[in-house]
């Protein structure tokens, strides 16, 4: 892997697919929002992603419905959350900075287009949601991946130069994030290849 820890002080990882994998319908998730959307506006949102709906909704300034919306994901998250698969590779890498170059005062964030409660408890049935210093989920941007917002959120909070970060997710869509916020990002594959090669876990 290319990446070196030797100036980072703020690591940032996505959630799904990235330190678990989460068993939620997301194609249901959308049609149940694209109803929402209907019944709401009577209007069609033909959308591919729920966050292009969300979208629509910021750009109508409807602030009330947008909590609506984000009430009705974060439902259906956790309902969803039993099932969830760790990530090991990442979930040891978290827990056992030290051992792969990262300072000790390094901190972790996590950005995410899951809801804040979906977050934590994933983090708690991973067992590591202690070790994490920041949560920056779906209802604290108004902007989601791949615009910039969300790194740029977690660069304010630590006051940290963006050389100072890294951002690790499992799609083309977070790299892109990183690339629009300045930020150096990797897919999850590249760190989960560097545990498999230095450690058994």
């Amino acid at each position: 892997m290319n990446v070196s820890f030797k100036n980072t002080e703020v690591i940032v990882f996505d959630l799904d697919g990235t330190i678990v994998n989460l068993t939620a319908d997301w194609m249901s998730l959308r049609d149940i929002l694209v109803e929402m959307y209907r019944e709401q506006y009577k209007e069609d949102c033909n959308f591919e992603r729920v966050s292009t709906c969300l979208n629509e909704i910021v750009q109508k300034e409807d602030e009330e419905t947008l909590q609506d919306f984000i009430s009705v994901i974060r439902e259906y998250e956790l309902e969803n959350i039993k099932d969830t698969q760790l990530i090991e590779e990442t979930i040891y890498f978290i827990s056992n900075k030290e051992l792969f170059g990262v300072n000790s005062e390094v901190k972790f964030a996590i950005l995410s287009l899951n809801t804040r409660s979906t977050i934590i408890r994933a983090l708690e049935l991973a067992n590591i949601y202690d070790k994490i210093d920041l949560i920056v989920g779906r209802e604290d941007v108004r902007r989601w991946k791949p615009a910039p917002d969300g790194l740029l959120k977690i660069q304010e909070y630590f006051k940290m130069k963006k050389e100072e970060m890294i951002y690790f997710g499992d799609l083309e869509k977070d790299v892109l994030t990183g690339k629009n916020a300045g930020i150096e990002a990797y897919l999850i594959d590249e760190l989960i290849e560097l545990v498999k090669k230095k450690h058994t876990y």
